[in-house]
């Protein structure tokens, strides 16, 4: 059967607490089938990807999971033509991979039905890289949203970062020194979330009574005190078992082209999010670092 029982994950950062339950997932499913893991970090670099996805076809692996991976481009069609492979979180838009992602339509409503029951009407949003799919659907429920619901639609609203936290350092600094401030802002996810709060910190901004900050995730962190992160919670091992899943299905022969598993995400308010602020208050707040006394 020409087969070596491994397969390939790859992942944008290993480094990420997100990724842990994912693996745990597929860790589920390879135990049962007597499969091995071979896990790369790719530090979402195109070229670095497809490095280690070349590396790992020379081994023979059966097949590839691929975390928030690219999947465009001839030279990626070309590595992968008869090595089966699963998408997770970041699909193809050109061609029908199975793929297994959340419902970001449905995360970002959830996020921002909350912040408008708290009377939030001036929401930024905090984009991850332009290419990824999820930050595509991320922003179109935005748009939509904010139609729908009357929002304040500038487009100095919508931030584009990524993800982690030097990431969210930086698109706090640029909220910040912002004209019109938000009142409320959903981070690209919780690291990005946490590199935000430690420059609100840092900046004398108080979270929430000046800004409310959500995340994405539900990381470990997201709990601690101190942080408290309101953030959306995806079932990641389920998504990790469904992936891998699908994975074995296809080693196994079966063609599952076009098969997508979309999960539905849970809204998990913390201490991070409360009612708006007068935003005549919040512009003419001056957000500077305290100063050292002498």
């Amino acid at each position: 059967m020409n087969r070596t029982s491994a397969i390939g994950v790859l992942v944008a950062d290993v480094a990420n607490p997100s990724v842990a339950d994912h693996l745990r997932g597929i860790d589920d499913v390879t135990m049962r089938e007597n499969l091995s893991v071979i896990l790369c970090n790719t530090d979402d670099i195109a070229s670095r990807q497809l490095t280690l996805m070349e590396g790992m076809r020379d081994r023979n692996v059966d097949g590839m999971i691929l975390i928030s991976q690219r999947s465009r481009g001839e030279e990626f069609r070309s590595l992968m033509s008869d090595v089966p492979f699963v998408l997770m979180h970041r699909r193809s838009v050109e061609f029908p991979d199975p793929y297994v992602g959340t419902d970001n339509h449905q995360a970002i409503k959830v996020v921002m039905d909350h912040l408008i029951d708290l009377g939030h009407t001036r929401i930024a949003l905090v984009e991850g890289p332009q290419d990824s799919s999820t930050v595509q659907e991320r922003q179109r429920a935005y748009r939509a949203i904010v139609r729908l619901k009357g929002l304040d639609d500038d487009e100095a609203l919508i931030i584009k970062s990524d993800y982690g936290l030097a990431a969210g350092r930086e698109a706090a600094e640029h909220v910040f020194k912002m004209r019109h401030r938000p009142t409320a802002v959903i981070a690209s996810n919780d690291m990005n979330a946490l590199g935000f709060l430690e420059a609100a910190r840092e900046m004398n901004v108080r979270i929430p009574e000046d800004m409310s900050l959500t995340g994405a995730d539900d990381i470990p962190f997201a709990q601690f005190s101190g942080v408290e992160l309101t953030t959306t919670r995806p079932p990641r091992r389920k998504m990790g078992v469904c992936a891998a899943e699908m994975l074995v299905r296809m080693i196994k022969g079966e063609n599952l082209t076009g098969e997508a598993h979309i999960f539905s995400t849970e809204l998990v308010i913390r201490r991070t999010t409360a009612n708006s602020s007068d935003p005549t208050q919040i512009q003419q707040k001056n957000f500077l670092p305290p100063q050292k006394s002498h």
